[in-house]
């Protein structure tokens, strides 16, 4: 299935412009809400005129197409290995930290 059309009047200079959910760029908000996701799209196209930029919201998959978007599985592992990432190197800091400490406490004392 192809993608819808939708055809928009520029907010600068009000000439028509056509944009195309299967074609042009979009960017996604994904909301999960008790469980439930829901998904919104928002296509934008510079206007071939003025070149200001114009947008479309879309909450509806079956006017997308079949455009693929972002995986938020992948977002949730890559947050996980960074929290994971951020506290291997916090204890390894930490564990050097002591280390100069103890070497420090033993030449003052020793």
């Amino acid at each position: 299935m192809d993608g819808k059309k939708v055809e928009i009047e520029c907010r600068n200079c009000h000439e028509r412009m056509t944009i195309d959910f299967s074609t042009d760029s979009f960017s996604s908000q994904i909301q999960i809400l008790n469980g439930k996701k829901q998904q919104k799209r928002t296509y934008i196209k510079e206007c071939p005129n003025c070149h200001t930029v114009n947008s479309v919201t879309s909450d509806k998959k079956e006017e997308w197409g079949n455009r693929k978007g972002p995986n938020i599985k992948l977002f949730m592992f890559s947050g996980l290995f960074g929290c994971l990432g951020f506290i291997v190197v916090g204890v390894l800091l930490l564990y050097f930290a002591f280390q100069g400490f103890d070497f420090v406490v033993d030449w003052l004392f020793n």
